[in-house]
């Protein structure tokens, strides 16, 4: 298949994703008392909610900076500032809503250009910075007892029962069929890996362990979990103060540690590959407001709607600020002045 259409496919899948998503979780939604809810809420709480989201979004540029520092001295020509990293995160972010997950490429290819360092090292930092995410995710997971004691049982309601109604029963000879074509593809792949060791791909896949290894490298450990738990305590008085602008917290009773148990099962819903977790991010959030906190589907909704949009508002706004406003470039990977 032709790479360009394939990109196209890509693309057009996910937004046709996005938008069954979107449909799903706004189905049964009387959007007059959204649209009410919306116009009742007190919009002065914008400035602090969008003062911690850029305070936590600037506490994952400073992470990301101890990663960088780490890479051997030949990759890092110009040391990256705080500064430019959160520039080259912020327009990720705003790129992420054209298609998932290109941000990466774009803030890893934005630093490679301004800071003149190689782009696959770069990217190695992001995807090391992306597994710290994912360790830490499944170690905030482990609060989940804590935050919805007795209810546990309501989250794999939630969680799995959906997606368990919907799958047909396996077979062996698919579960053999399936085992087969990962026996044979790795083998394939180690086949292609050492045929390439002494090839251009060799040299790639050694920079992206460089990349790779900063975690490892870098003498900031103690600053690197400092910022790891900030960034993620900022995360939840992100889902908070949207609760308090439209005065739920009163209404139904919840509180910080709510917000954050919600800011985690969110997080599931921005994994899919749907264009800034557009769709996704709404049902996961709705459903979890609707069996976990017993909230109206209406309330849910408004929540949903203005927790996303406004995170779109900034991510975009700040994004354009970088790219307009002081020099920044949306780069492809192969557009870098690295080696």
């Amino acid at each position: 298949m032709n790479k360009r259409l394939r990109e196209i496919l890509t693309r057009l899948g996910s937004f046709a994703l996005a938008g069954l998503l979107l449909w799903l979780a706004l189905r049964n939604v009387e959007f007059s008392r959204v649209m009410e809810d919306l116009r009742s809420a007190n919009y002065w709480w914008l400035l602090p909610l969008t003062a911690v989201t850029l305070g936590a979004h600037w506490l994952r540029a400073w992470r990301w900076t101890f990663l960088l520092h780490a890479l051997p001295a030949e990759d890092s020509r110009k040391p990256v500032d705080v500064l430019g990293a959160f520039g080259a995160l912020m327009m990720g972010y705003m790129a992420n809503y054209v298609a998932p997950r290109v941000g990466e490429l774009v803030r890893s290819a934005s630093v490679s250009r301004r800071y003149r360092t190689d782009f696959v090292p770069v990217f190695g930092t992001v995807i090391t910075e992306r597994a710290l995410d994912v360790v830490t995710l499944a170690l905030a997971f482990a609060t989940l007892p804590l935050v919805f004691a007795g209810r546990l049982g309501e989250i794999e309601e939630l969680l799995w029962r959906p997606l368990a109604d919907r799958i047909p029963e396996v077979s062996p000879l698919l579960v053999g069929l399936g085992s087969l074509v990962l026996v044979v593809g790795g083998v394939l792949a180690i086949s292609w890996l050492r045929r390439a060791r002494d090839g251009r791909l060799a040299g790639m896949l050694s920079a992206l362990r460089d990349g790779l290894m900063t975690v490892a490298r870098t003498p900031r450990r103690a600053e690197l979990l400092t910022s790891t738990v900030l960034m993620w305590l900022g995360y939840g008085l992100m889902a908070f103060i949207p609760f308090v602008m439209f005065g739920f917290h009163e209404t139904f009773g919840v509180d910080l540690v709510d917000a954050w148990g919600l800011m985690l099962l969110g997080a599931i819903g921005v994994l899919v590959p749907a264009p800034g977790g557009i769709g996704s991010y709404h049902y996961i959030t709705i459903q979890s407001l609707v069996v976990l906190y017993a909230f109206p589907s209406d309330a849910a909704a408004s929540y949903a709607i203005l927790t996303h949009t406004g995170q779109l508002l900034i991510y975009v706004v700040t994004g354009a600020v970088f790219v307009f406003g002081m020099g920044f470039h949306v780069a492809g990977p192969g557009d870098t002045h690295g080696r």
